[in-house]
């Protein structure tokens, strides 16, 4: 069952589709400001955290089948660089169990989905600031 916050999460994505836009070019949390997108993101964290296991996993996967969906690559890149940003904030005993759900939650797509998200999240580990890069990567 998917929680109804699961449900506001995902719809997060589909809140600001550009009205006139002739290329219905996908808008919603990649297009935030930083500021705003990074807030977004702080609650969706906040909100994993109280989740159990099998909770954040469901949670994780549908974000990043939404994100492979709707999100153009500049807009995946930069929330993926985002949530690395908050993720690096956490002590390394809530980052290595929240990276290890976020791999597992890809692992489990098809692989096109799969794919798409590991590109993007390399781009924007190679693209984050060097403390965030090294504090993920040695978490991995």
């Amino acid at each position: 069952m998917v929680r109804p916050w699961v449900v506001q999460l995902v719809g997060m994505w589909h809140s600001e589709w550009r009205d006139g836009d002739e290329s219905d070019e996908y808008g919603g949390v990649g297009d935030l400001d930083d500021a705003e997108r990074m807030s977004q993101m702080r609650a969706m964290f906040e909100q994993l955290g109280g989740l159990s296991e099998a909770e954040q996993l469901q949670a994780l996967r549908e974000m990043i089948l939404e994100m492979a969906e709707q999100a153009t690559d500049a807009q995946y890149v930069r929330l993926c660089g985002t949530n690395l940003t908050l993720a690096a904030s956490m002590p390394d005993e809530h980052l290595k169990p929240f990276l290890a759900a976020r791999m597992t939650a890809s692992a489990s797509l098809p692989a096109p989905y799969a794919d798409r998200d590991r590109q993007h999240v390399e781009e924007a580990i190679g693209q984050a600031d060097p403390d965030v890069r090294t504090k993920i990567t040695r978490n991995l």
